[in-house]
């Protein structure tokens, strides 16, 4: 296959991913706004990414930013506030390719990816996000994950990417280590889910870094990981707490498998995948992340391996005490045909390109390698 179909093919399955993420809502019928607003979302991106005008690009993303931050505005203040901020950062850059100054392209595009990820200190927002409007994070990660592949194709090849490399690796590294300690000592659902999205960021942050020395496929999978598998993730929160309440207690024994068998498999499954299960794509990233990382140094390396044993021991934790123990009734159904469609398609998503990499990385490649 030629780099020219590869190259599409790489955009085609972005574009895909991105989109399914942005219709979760819609899918599972909660939208909290109309369909055409979440439609123009998935339009926008497409354009984004089958643009051959980089600030055209960038400009596209950045209204992508502000129809978030419009939706967000009723149920999260300060999430709005991080989307906002993110779509003048975007716009930033593609006012600054427009111009032809990379290297502020550069930094204002990193920018929006640390706000829009949620890597330390810059994750107040996408943690209110993800504790006030779970789905509307889901629908944010979806665009993020373009974002991140227009900040590897049209910024990420420069000199200031080259230098910043080892900065951003050490400092997305400590990022992760530090929400991974948080994870242990939360005592509800929702923090829990704070500290593994935030902890994803640090990740993320960290992938990106390392891309400025030509680890692409590093960075796209961690972004992917972040966008299916903690939005898997928060799916299965979200759906847990419609049954049993807000404010789910992490100590103790819940009791709920009995009740919930299908609900329980899907937060195990989700929850593995986001700490780098084997046949899925959180594996895959996190072990070119790793080859990436061991190039400059154990320190970072050991960081994110140790990130990724607390976050585990977190999950395993939260898992116990929400479905282990003795049996709890519940009038509540079990997951319900929508949910479970969406999370058997983002299991699906993340099976196969855990199994089968070499469906995004020859033409991430193709794209991202020229």
């Amino acid at each position: 296959m030629s780099d020219e179909l590869l190259s599409a093919l790489a955009r085609v399955t972005v574009a895909a991913l991105a989109a399914l993420m942005m219709a979760v809502p819609e899918i599972l019928g909660r939208s909290s706004r109309s369909a055409g607003a979440s439609a123009l979302c998935i339009a926008l991106v497409c354009g984004a990414l089958f643009s051959a005008d980089a600030s055209l690009a960038y400009a596209l993303l950045a209204l992508v930013s502000l129809l978030h931050a419009f939706g967000a505005l009723r149920v999260c203040r300060t999430g709005a506030a991080m989307l906002a901020l993110a779509a003048l950062s975007i716009g930033a850059a593609a006012f600054a390719l427009y111009l032809g100054h990379l290297s502020a392209a550069f930094g204002a595009s990193l920018l929006a990816i640390a706000l829009r990820g949620g890597a330390m200190p810059l994750h107040v927002g996408a943690a209110a996000l993800t504790e006030r409007a779970p789905l509307q994070q889901v629908q944010q990660l979806g665009s993020c994950l373009a974002l991140v592949l227009l900040h590897l194709h049209y910024v990420d090849h420069h000199a200031a990417a080259y230098d910043a490399a080892p900065l951003l690796v050490q400092f997305g590294s400590l990022a992760t280590l530090l929400a991974a300690s948080l994870a242990l000592v939360q005592r509800e659902l929702r923090g829990l889910m704070r500290s593994a999205m935030v902890m994803h960021g640090g990740l993320l942050l960290a992938a990106v870094g390392a891309a400025g020395h030509g680890h692409y496929a590093a960075a796209l999978f961690a972004a992917l990981t972040l966008a299916i598998a903690v939005g898997g993730m928060l799916v299965v929160a979200d759906a847990l707490e419609r049954r049993d309440g807000r404010r789910l207690s992490l100590e103790g024994l819940g009791g709920r498998a009995r009740s919930y068998p299908v609900l329980a498999t899907a937060f195990a499954f989700f929850g593995a995948a986001g700490v780098a299960m084997p046949g899925t794509a959180g594996f895959v990233g996190d072990d070119l992340l790793l080859h990436a990382l061991w190039e400059g140094g154990a320190a970072s390396t050991a960081a994110i391996i140790l990130a990724g044993a607390l976050l585990a021991i977190a999950t395993l934790r939260a898992f116990a005490a929400l479905f282990c123990g003795p049996q709890l009734s519940s009038p509540a159904p079990d997951l319900l045909p929508r949910e479970r469609v969406l999370l058997v398609g983002l299991a699906l998503v993340l099976f196969v390109l855990g199994l089968f990499p070499e469906l995004v990385l020859e033409p991430a490649e193709a794209l991202l390698g020229s």
